[in-house]
C-alpha cells in the first residue's frame, strides 16, 4: 500500500414522489372568541367527514396550529375592534394524487377553507434515492480510478465511504400556491418529479 485517495461522486435522478402534503387552514372571524371558535369547530367537522369520504386514513392528518386572538384595524389613527379571530390549520398527506382536486375543491366548498400546498415528499427507500447513491459511488470510483492511473497507481479495495447529504428539489414548474375561489370539478393534479441528489465521499487504498 502507498496511501489512499478520497473523490467524491455525485448523481441527480428523477423521480415521482411518494407523498404530496397539503395544509388546509380553517379561519373565522366573530363578536365573541365562542362564537370564532364554534364556527371553526362546524367547518372541521364538515372537513373530517370529507376527509372520511376520502378514505384519507386519520394518521395521515394531523393539527398543526390552533389559535384565538382579538384583532384590530387602524382607521384615521384609532385602533377599532374587528372582533376575535380562531384559526385551526390541519395538515394532509396524500399518497394518491388522484384524490388531490377532490380534496381541494371538498374544502373550498364544504368547509370554506384556505388550501395551500402541495408540498411533495419522496420517501428514503424510493428507488429513486438508492439509484442516486448507486450512480454517485461509481461516479467517485471513476475519479479515484482517474487520480490513480495519473499517478502510476493501482487503486486497491475501500477505505472508508460518507456520505455528506443527499438532497431532494423540485424540477421547475408553476406553483399551486393557495387556493381560496371555488375549484373547478375536473381539477387535476400532477405530481410530475423531483430532482434526488446525491453525494458520497469514497476512499480508496492506493496499490504500486
Amino acid at each position: 500500500m502507498t496511501g489512499t485517495v478520497t473523490a467524491r461522486g455525485e448523481a441527480v435522478v428523477p423521480g415521482r414522489p411518494d407523498e404530496g402534503i397539503w395544509s388546509i387552514d380553517l379561519s373565522a372571524l366573530d363578536a365573541s372568541p365562542d362564537a370564532a371558535l364554534a364556527d371553526v369547530g362546524d367547518r372541521s367537522l364538515a372537513l373530517e367527514a370529507l376527509l372520511d369520504a376520502l378514505d384519507v386514513p386519520r394518521q395521515m392528518r394531523s393539527t398543526t396550529g390552533m389559535t384565538v386572538r382579538e384583532e384590530f384595524d387602524h382607521v384615521e389613527g384609532k385602533q377599532v375592534h374587528r372582533g376575535f379571530r380562531a384559526q385551526t390549520l390541519l395538515t394532509v398527506r396524500l399518497q394518491d394524487p388522484s384524490l388531490a382536486g377532490r380534496l381541494i375543491q371538498g374544502a373550498i366548498e364544504r368547509a370554506k377553507a384556505t388550501v395551500r400546498g402541495p408540498v411533495w415528499w419522496i420517501a428514503p427507500d424510493n428507488p429513486a434515492r438508492l439509484e442516486a447513491c448507486r450512480r454517485a459511488t461509481l461516479a467517485a470510483k471513476r475519479k479515484a480510478e482517474a487520480y490513480a492511473e495519473a499517478l502510476g497507481l493501482r487503486l486497491g479495495g475501500v477505505a472508508e465511504v460518507r456520505e455528506p447529504s443527499s438532497e431532494v428539489h423540485p424540477l421547475p414548474r408553476a406553483s399551486g400556491g393557495v387556493l381560496r375561489a371555488m375549484a373547478e370539478p375536473a381539477i387535476e393534479v400532477d405530481p410530475g418529479e423531483l430532482n434526488v441528489e446525491a453525494q458520497v465521499e469514497v476512499s480508496f487504498h492506493l496499490e504500486g
